[in-house]
């Protein structure tokens, strides 16, 4: 499969499993734990299927997949943390819209290779975007509350998770170069491996699942689908493309999602959404090369 129906495939998928995220945090917002530990459940089950008598038989060791783990635990973990220290969640969203230069400078030192002009200035201009869209869509702002050091920690903390995010994207790239493309095994370890750590949660888990209406468990079992084939077309993708140019298209998904839920959800775009889209659609462009393949071509003597 090329990498362009992955992509596409990934911007449904993902973006669909957004949308309905969205629905259920406005209809139910203390269902978000349930809802993740059950993506996981349904996402390692699947695997499970799939894998059979090869799920105890790796291709790579279970141990890289403890430091890959940990790597995204530590950076889900940190942004929820973020959340007591009072950062602002506007602050939140518009730090974590540069992923894509932390990629690219976690890239640029693990591999020693410096990134060309046109990409950086693409990655650069692309979280822009993102930060501009993200802060036209905030309706709220929250206010500053504590003490001043603990509104720098969080910002300290949010732009660590930048890294240990990178990392994690990179860990995964060193992996599939030493023990070969498996994204089938990865994802079924990566969701199967953290199931042990819900159980701390168990009566959370269990009161929320009681209290759902059935509306609401139709909703979500259309989000865990969604999440399933979002995370396996990303990890498809993974197998094709260098782990900078997957988490910028996953920002540019981010920025798709935006405008979807800008419309369905305000039907309307302020001036930040369009000049976002500017900035999205430019990045994107220096990013990819695009004017490098649109060369002129020679004038023949013989043309005349």
């Amino acid at each position: 499969m090329s990498s362009y129906k992955i992509v596409t495939k990934v911007f449904v998928g993902c973006c669909l499993s957004s949308f309905l995220m969205e629905i259920l945090m406005a209809r139910a917002p203390h269902s978000a734990n349930l809802i993740t530990f059950l993506q996981f459940l349904f996402i390692a089950l699947q695997g499970f299927l799939n894998m059979k008598s090869r799920t105890f038989s790796p291709k790579i060791p279970l141990k890289q997949y403890f430091v890959l783990i940990s790597l995204f635990f530590v950076t889900s973990f940190a942004n929820n943390y973020v959340y007591a220290l009072h950062v602002p969640s506007t602050l939140h969203m518009i730090i974590r819209s540069a992923s894509s230069p932390a990629s690219m400078l976690v890239s640029w030192y693990a591999k020693q290779r410096r990134p060309k002009v046109n990409s950086i200035i693409g990655s650069v201009l692309i979280s822009i975007g993102v930060a501009l869209a993200m802060y036209g869509g905030a309706t709220v702002v929250d206010d500053i509350k504590g003490k001043f050091i603990y509104w720098c920690l969080g910002v300290v903390i949010l732009l660590s998770t930048l890294f240990t995010g990178a990392f994690t994207g990179h860990q995964q790239e060193i992996l599939y170069a030493k023990y070969g493309k498996h994204p089938e095994e990865m994802l079924f370890y990566t969701h199967a491996l953290p199931l042990p750590l819900f159980l701390g949660i168990y009566p959370q888990l269990k009161s929320t699942a009681i209290i759902l209406s059935w509306e609401i468990w139709s909703i979500v079992a259309v989000n865990i689908i969604s999440q399933f084939f979002c995370a396996h077309y990303v990890h498809k993708l993974a197998t094709k493309e260098p782990s900078v140019t997957v988490t910028f298209i996953l920002t540019i998904r981010k920025f798709v999602s935006l405008l979807i839920s800008s419309i369905v959800f305000k039907n309307s775009l302020t001036l930040l959404h369009m000049l976002g889209t500017i900035f999205v659609v430019v990045g994107t462009w220096y990013y990819f090369d695009f004017y490098s393949h649109r060369q002129q071509r020679p004038v023949s003597l013989k043309d005349k």
